[in-house]
């Protein structure tokens, strides 16, 4: 069972080029918190793959403005990893930032 995701997640690159969520940015920073950032991409690969990856990484905030961007790491059950790029794609009024997903097409 542990290569399931690895062999989902090399299946489904195409169906997660681009995938759109949304959270609340902290008011006061401006910019989405790691810890938030990794848990939010965690939700939504796992909402398109079905499983959930082994860790998501995100070194780095992603700023709560159109057009930022901020890389991560996916680790799958097996060890392989792939890297995805998190694109600002608007901010709402209330802090609600929306954001796509872009998992590289080839493991690292």
């Amino acid at each position: 069972m542990r290569g399931v995701f690895r062999i989902a997640a090399v299946t489904a690159i195409g169906l997660l080029a681009l995938v759109s969520c949304s959270f609340t940015a902290g008011s006061s920073t401006d910019t989405v918190g790691t810890k938030e950032l990794e848990k939010q991409v965690d939700d939504a690969l796992t909402k398109q793959v079905g499983q959930s990856p082994a860790t998501v990484d995100c070194p780095q905030g992603l700023k709560a403005e159109k057009g930022a961007q901020t890389r991560c790491t996916l680790t799958a059950d097996d060890g392989t990893r792939f890297g995805l790029t998190v694109t600002t794609k608007r901010v709402n009024s209330d802090s609600k930032v929306d954001f796509d997903i872009k998992v590289d097409d080839k493991p690292l």
